[in-house]
């Protein structure tokens, strides 16, 4: 109840500040608003990542493993499973559900933060494209510099086995982690806190994929919001649903070499690696450009299923919350 009052108090006394569309205030920026996409941000990658977790498990063991040792999405579900247990599969949940929720409440709170002071300084209720990727951006790169530490133990921590990895298993038994403290722990005692960064570049360059993935989104987003006025009825869940595939999926394809890269560097304990062009260099060296898209397919099914409900989820909170807070009639749309 506490809660929903200061939500309340913060959306009265946003919404008396709403009449002064230039010259953003820390009242107007740190905004009730901001919250409110953070949290339905969390909580739809929380509940994302939890329903796909075996998808997500399977799509880090394929990226990891040499290119001759690979296998598909199931065959790779199935030996997890006959190896370590169906609990394998969801080795590292913890970890995720800390590192998504993290990730998504900055890069909601930054987004609309963000965009919010640049309407209040510019005066323009809507954004350009330009101005749309860029705020995009500086939210990723928050986002990647504040988290990367909890995804590095996350990648660790799923693609670790007890009976040890087929491709690489003397790297995999000279250290298991007992938990995610235990993790961070042992990277820092072993490696130094800048092992727990470790693939911070390709993620820095990563920032392109939600990047492109918010502003398709968006694009979408207000299309829809548009086809949804005429008819006279909100966006469906399963529209929703959709848009949110058709976002991610170009993300994906765009730049799945650079996550590739991203979670060989996370594992590579050895330093093996010298950073992202070397990682990418080896694998074309060894592999061709079918190395670099290694794993695409279960990334895929992985990555868009992930996205699109947890975008599914964003707008459903955040439209039940605003409905609470504000009423039917004063829902933001999608432009706002």
């Amino acid at each position: 109840r506490k809660g929903t009052q200061l939500l309340i108090i913060m959306a009265s006394s946003s919404t008396s500040n709403d009449q002064d569309p230039v010259g953003a205030t820390l009242a107007d920026i740190f905004s009730y608003k901001s919250l409110v996409h953070a949290i339905a941000g969390a909580t739809g990658g929380v509940t994302a990542i939890s329903v796909f977790f075996p998808l997500n498990t399977a799509r880090i063991r394929i990226q990891v493993a040499s290119h001759e040792e690979a296998k598909g999405l199931m065959q790779t579900i199935i030996d997890t499973i006959e190896d370590d247990g169906f609990q394998a599969l969801y080795q590292g949940w913890k970890s995720a559900v800390m590192a998504i929720g993290s990730s998504n409440f900055v890069y909601f709170y930054t987004y609309n933060l963000l965009k919010l002071a640049y309407r209040k300084n510019t005066g323009n209720k809507q954004l350009t494209t330009g101005a749309n990727l860029l705020i995009a951006s500086l939210s990723g790169v928050a986002n990647v510099l504040l988290t990367s530490p909890i995804w590095t133990v996350n990648t660790r921590l799923v693609v670790q086995r007890k009976k040890g990895m087929k491709a690489g298993a003397d790297e995999s038994k000279s250290t298991q982690y007992d938990g995610i403290l235990d993790a961070f722990k042992r990277i820092i005692e072993k490696e130094g806190v800048a092992g727990l960064w470790s693939g911070v570049v390709p993620s820095l360059w990563l920032v392109s994929n939600p990047s492109v993935q918010f502003v398709v989104y968006e694009q979408v987003r207000l299309l829809m919001d548009g086809i949804a006025t005429k008819r006279g009825r909100r966006i469906t869940p399963i529209e929703f649903f959709l848009m949110g595939a058709i976002a991610k999926a170009a993300a994906t394809i765009v730049t799945y070499p650079l996550q590739l890269a991203q979670s060989k560097l996370r594992v590579d304990k050895d330093r093996k690696y010298k950073g992202t062009v070397d990682v990418m260099f080896k694998i074309y060296q060894k592999s061709g450009l079918r190395g670099l898209f290694q794993g695409v397919n279960a990334k895929l099914w992985q990555t868009v299923l992930t996205a699109a409900f947890q975008f599914l989820t964003y707008e459903e909170v955040k439209y039940f919350v605003f409905l609470l807070l504000l009423g039917p009639k004063k829902v933001p749309k999608a432009s706002e």
